[in-house]
């Protein structure tokens, strides 16, 4: 462990960005490999920390000696690499989504309010129409239009009043503005919005729309307003009674708005466990590379990515992860897809196989980590994964089919090295708690708001009893995933 301190010491002291020359015209900043003294011989760094569940420890120490610095078959010219989910993965809870508050707390925009019905309407098919899950206090269903011309009628008032900045301002300007009932009305309906339209619409309409409140800003301003949220939150997330759901403060009934008061809450809550933070340093320090590939913002896990020295995630040596385009040095409300497809569902394999691939003369990565549907593809579909770690949030979509295979694997026993031998990924299942936001030596999690631990949903046991009856992963994750034509199948890619 000392080893690892003073390579942790040098990495932030040397840590270095540079554009990737080797994919042309793609704007992604890779970290500079910090060269390791052996000395005459490596000696692997093992995970140590008490909250690792017993076999996840256990199997990743295994990929170490297999794939890692000292075994014999270790290529320094084609490094193996690990490729992560960040948001309820790398993060407990999602920062992206908690930064939407702090945004509207602060008041940190930069678009122009004639412009902010048009911007909150991007992306969004047939806006006109009403969304039958989502409706007035009376029962009439809403529109994203109708909550959209509410927020920007607020959101002109707040600008002419001065309260607008991308820099924020003094916290008895803040309390002023707070207190009425124009910037209550502006603040519940973004987040309002944030979860109708990702409710009423698909991934590619919802993950996106979200990045447009950061319409006029530069990359900078908009990894400032990152990095301010993230230090925020992480310190108040320190305290375990600050994770819980919260309802946003709504106006009053008199208040004027097309849409009257739309009650709303948010999950608070923002940490990266101390056993993340090994994890990405035991990889990059065993000789592994490291990349996030994330469905929020690119500035928004940048600013944490890229700064070590302030969040303490050591070995990143990458990030692919949702940006807009640049127009007069500033961020337009369009999605780039000349850069890369959407860093959500299929479209995280298809950024790997765009952007990381190439770098690793066309492997795959040895090592994912995932808590979703959202990271089903890249979890599942590469033939070189050997190890597939998944936080467990008790999910109902297509992950349950891999914490089912987690478990399946932990009761037979079964290594990195024996599921190789079979065709398969070694998949194996985090425990943690919601509520003070730590992991848990446990396959078993507490989810937020909630008071015990449990293993699987429903679907998860299905999918266990069928893995106990005789049927392959292979043959589980094919015949089940929902997914269709954008999944080309297990360990394929």
């Amino acid at each position: 462990m000392r080893r690892l301190a003073v390579l942790l010491l040098v990495a932030a002291v040397v840590l270095s960005l540079t554009p990737l020359s080797a994919v042309s015209s793609v704007l992604v900043r890779h970290r500079v490999s910090v060269p390791l003294l052996q000395g005459g011989g490596f000696e692997t760094t093992y995970l140590e920390s008490p909250g690792w569940e017993a076999t996840v420890k256990a199997r990743i120490n295994e990929m170490f000696d297999l794939y890692g610095k000292a075994s014999p078959t270790y290529n320094q010219l084609v490094k193996p690499y690990a490729v992560f989910d960040f948001d309820n993965t790398t993060s407990i809870l999602d920062v992206e989504e908690i930064l939407i508050i702090y945004q509207v707390n602060h008041l940190r925009f930069a678009i122009d309010p004639a412009e902010m019905h048009e911007v909150l309407l991007t992306g969004v098919p047939n806006p006109e129409t009403p969304m039958p899950n989502w409706k007035t206090k009376g029962g009439v269903p809403l529109s994203v239009s109708t909550v959209a011309h509410d927020v920007a009628n607020a959101y002109q008032v707040l600008y002419d009043a001065g309260y607008v900045s991308i820099d924020g301002v003094d916290p008895a300007t803040e309390a002023i503005y707070q207190a009425t009932d124009v910037w209550k009305d502006f603040s519940s309906k973004i987040r309002w919005l944030y979860e109708a339209i990702n409710d009423s619409y698909s991934a590619d309409v919802g993950y996106p729309w979200i990045t447009y409140l950061f319409t006029g800003m530069t990359p900078a301003q908009v990894r400032d307003l990152a990095t301010d949220s993230h230090v925020y939150n992480m310190e108040l997330s320190e305290d375990p009674a600050q994770w819980k759901s919260i309802a946003m403060a709504v106006p009053s009934d008199d208040f004027v708005s097309l849409a009257g008061p739309l009650p709303i809450s948010y999950k608070n809550g923002i940490t990266i466990s101390p056993e993340l933070k090994e994890l990405y340093a035991a990889l990059d320090y065993n000789g592994f590379d490291v990349w996030i590939n994330s469905a929020s913002y690119i500035d928004v896990i940048e600013a944490i990515a890229y700064q070590p020295e302030i969040f303490g995630l050591i070995g990143v040596d990458g990030v692919v992860a949702m940006p807009n385009k640049i127009v007069n040095g500033v961020y337009d409300n369009a999605y780039d897809y000349d850069l890369h497809p959407q860093t959500q569902a299929v479209g995280k394999s298809l950024t790997i196989d765009k952007i990381i691939r190439p770098l690793y003369n066309n492997k795959g990565p040895v090592f994912v980590a995932m808590d979703s549907a959202g990271d089903f593809n890249f979890c599942s579909e590469y033939a070189d994964t050997a190890v597939g770690l998944i936080l467990n949030r008790q999910r109902s979509d297509d992950i349950s089919m891999l914490s089912a295979a987690a478990i399946y694997q932990r009761a037979t026993a079964t290594t990195v090295a024996h599921a190789g031998a079979k065709g398969d990924t070694l998949f194996v299942l985090q425990g943690r708690n919601e509520n003070g936001g730590w992991l848990l030596p446990m396959a078993e999690s507490i989810n937020l708001g909630k008071t015990s631990a449990a293993l699987f949903h429903a679907n998860g046991l299905k999918w266990f009893e069928m893995l106990g009856k005789g049927m392959s992963i292979r043959d589980l994750v094919n015949n089940n995933t929902k997914l269709g034509a954008a999944y080309v199948g297990y360990k394929t890619r």
